[in-house]
């Protein structure tokens, strides 16, 4: 004895997935860019990698803060 499943199309809500989109832009979610600023992607050896993000924990800071620091002091 088999019993029948009724299934439905979805239906779909416009103002839900506006809320939700909405919502979603109020959140911090890691790996967005704060306004005003660009991605930067560059390559370092390893270990200066890992010795940048020691010195950031440490400092309890960022390693694109530090670097912003390190470019500004070089370019003035």
């Amino acid at each position: 004895m088999s019993k029948q499943v009724s299934i439905s199309k979805p239906v779909r809500d416009t103002q839900k997935a506006m809320n939700f989109a909405e919502a979603a832009k109020m959140k911090s979610v890691s790996g967005q860019i704060p306004e005003g600023d660009v991605r930067l992607t560059a390559n370092v050896r390893a270990d200066l990698h890992l010795r940048l993000k020691i010195k950031a924990a440490r400092e309890r800071t960022t390693i694109g803060q530090i670097i912003e620091q390190l470019i500004d002091r070089h370019i003035e």
